[in-house]
């Protein structure tokens, strides 16, 4: 499968990488406290070097465990849930960010973000607002 690759509107201040609108198949598993409890295929919405959003149907909370296993590859990286959006007729947009650095998870080269002057907190990296970066 060839992704079709569209480079979102970039908010300079706020992302460590430019998001892509891909589609990637992916399996999302919630976890629990002692093992997997929940899993659900679904496509990516769109991707950046530090998470992703995603579509699903099943219930997950802000700050959840998840674990993003990529289709194609079949490597899993642990994430946390960044955001829930509003129930939707086909389920909830929700944003993963990474807990450990992946920026060769989704397998491809992300564009470095657009910076104005004086964006960013002053240590190289950006602040987090409103989500996944």
């Amino acid at each position: 499968m060839k992704p079709k690759m569209e480079l979102e509107k970039p908010r300079p201040a706020s992302r460590r990488s430019q998001r892509l609108k891909l589609q990637f198949p992916v399996f999302i598993t919630v976890v629990g406290s002692s093992r997997r409890t929940s899993t659900e295929e679904t496509i990516t919405l769109n991707v950046n070097a530090w998470g992703g959003l995603f579509e699903l149907r099943m219930p997950v909370e802000l700050s959840d465990a998840v674990i993003v296993t990529n289709k194609s590859t079949a490597e899993e990286q642990e994430a946390r849930v960044a955001y829930v959006g509003p129930v939707q007729p086909h389920g909830r947009k929700i944003g993963v960010e990474f807990i450990a650095p992946a920026k060769d998870f989704w397998r491809i080269h992300f564009p470095s973000p657009l910076r104005s002057n004086g964006g960013g907190n002053g240590n190289g990296r950006n602040d987090i607002r409103g989500g996944v970066e």
